[in-house]
């Protein structure tokens, strides 16, 4: 099966649907991490609250 070559304008629309893509994991992830942040200072962690975030959502 040949692929189908991919135009000016399909390159441009595919970048825009990745940068789009990107923005919303990036808000997602800014909203787990402060989430989890939180839970992790009420639960005692200290200062390790700061990086537990990014080992639970990594």
């Amino acid at each position: 099966m040949a692929a189908i070559p991919l135009t000016r304008t399909h390159r441009i629309l595919i970048g825009i649907v990745v940068a789009g893509a990107v923005v919303i994991a990036a808000i997602g992830f800014a909203g787990s991490y402060a989430a989890v942040r939180e839970l992790a200072e009420a639960k005692g962690f200290g200062q390790f609250s700061l990086v537990f975030p990014i080992g639970i959502d990594a």
